[in-house]
C-alpha cells in the first residue's frame, strides 16, 4: 500500500480499557444520579465525552460529570492493558520508517499516562479539543495529515468503532477494521485485522 503514515484508534484497537470504562461509568452513574446502563455509554464511544453525553440526553452538569469520570478513569489507569503484539508491531513499523500516530476521543492527560507505560515514540497523537471537531469528523485525521506533510492516498487508519470508519471515510484515507475491538463494520468492501501483526503484511 506503500503508506507513510499509519494512524490508530486508541481504545479497542491499542488498549483494552473497558474495565476501566465500566468501572468509571458506574462511579459516576451513582454520584450523578443518571440511570443510564454502562452498555448505553459504552456503545457510544469514540466520539468526544461530551456527544455522548449529548447522546444519552444528559444536559445538565456536563462539565462536572466529564470530569469526575476522567479522574475516576485516571485513578484506575492499572486496569487498562495493551493489546498482544501491539508494541512489538508499532515498533516493526517504525523500523519500516514509517510514521506513527494515535487519533483518540480519550482526554490528553489520560492518554498522555497511557503512552508513558511503554516505550514508544508517536509522531503525533490527537486527543480531544476546543478547535477540532471529534470523530466521525475528519478534522483530526487531517491535521494529523498536515502536520506531517502527507497525502491523503499515503495514510491509513485503524479503528474498531463506526465513527473510526466514518472519519476514515471523511478524511478520504484508506481504512482497516479491528476485528479484536467493541464495534463493527458495516462496509463488506473494509479490510478486517484479526490481528494487529496483520498491518505489517499491507503497508
Amino acid at each position: 500500500m506503500n503508506k507513510k503514515l499509519v494512524l490508530f484508534d486508541l481504545d479497542g484497537v491499542l488498549i483494552n480499557s473497558k474495565s476501566n470504562m465500566e468501572l468509571a461509568w458506574k462511579e459516576t452513574s451513582k454520584k450523578f444520579l443518571l440511570g443510564i446502563e454502562f452498555e448505553d455509554y459504552f456503545n457510544k464511544i469514540g466520539r468526544p465525552f461530551e456527544d455522548i453525553l449529548n447522546m444519552l440526553n444528559i444536559k445538565e452538569n456536563k462539565g462536572d460529570i466529564e470530569n469526575f469520570f476522567n479522574k475516576i478513569s485516571t485513578n484506575h489507569i492499572d486496569k487498562i492493558d495493551f493489546y498482544k503484539g501491539v508494541i512489538v508491531t508499532l515498533r516493526k513499523i517504525i523500523d519500516k520508517n514509517i510514521k506513527i500516530g494515535i487519533v483518540t476521543s480519550k482526554n490528553t492527560a489520560k492518554t498522555d499516562k497511557i503512552l508513558q507505560s511503554i516505550n514508544i515514540e508517536f509522531d503525533i497523537v490527537q486527543t480531544p479539543n476546543g478547535k477540532l471537531r471529534g470523530k466521525p469528523a475528519p478534522d483530526h485525521i487531517l491535521h494529523a495529515m498536515q502536520v506531517l506533510g502527507v497525502t491523503p492516498k499515503s495514510v491509513l487508519y485503524i479503528g474498531d468503532m463506526e465513527v473510526d470508519y466514518q472519519a476514515a471515510k471523511n478524511a478520504n484515507i484508506d481504512y482497516m477494521f479491528a476485528q479484536w475491538g467493541y464495534g463493527s463494520c458495516h462496509d463488506e468492501k473494509i479490510m478486517r485485522l484479526k490481528d494487529i501483526s496483520q498491518i505489517l503484511d499491507v503497508i
